[in-house]
């Protein structure tokens, strides 16, 4: 049975993902041409990540959509990690590594977001990147 999942969490962590997507993009004075590629590898990241999170947050989600969307995010968010650590390590962005601004999105309910996925389809997800992992990003 998935432990309780507080939804007025699982709202504020999407609002902060939100709000700091939009502070990112506020910051960003110059970007490296070396670093272009990356920058615009995890801003499309985002895009796709949060596409949705407007309606969710706009309209009363019921349990089910609210939950799929922050399975959706904090799924993608570790993918994001995993591609930026094995792609683009050095890349920075106002001083900082595109890992650590990334490491700076919520994923509060991550773990337990994995299991409700798993009991409601019956699927596994697994929590690594092809064959390689990374301790560090386990939760």
């Amino acid at each position: 049975m998935t432990e309780k999942i507080d939804k007025e969490i699982l709202r504020h962590d999407l609002t902060e993902a939100l709000t700091q997507h939009i502070h990112l993009l506020q910051e960003v004075e110059e970007i490296d041409e070396e670093n272009m590629e990356a920058f615009t590898f995890m801003m499309r990241s985002f895009g796709f990540m949060l596409d949705r999170a407007p309606k969710v947050l706009y309209r009363e989600a019921d349990e089910d959509d609210l939950n799929y969307m922050m399975f959706q995010y904090y799924s993608l968010l570790t993918e994001l990690k995993y591609n930026i650590s094995m792609s683009y390590p050095y890349a920075t962005l106002n001083d900082k590594t595109l890992l650590q601004l990334a490491e700076s999105f919520p994923s509060t309910y991550e773990r337990e977001l994995k299991n409700w996925w798993e009991e409601k389809t019956g699927l596994s997800v697994d929590e690594t990147k092809q064959t390689i992992s990374v301790p560090e990003f386990k939760y």
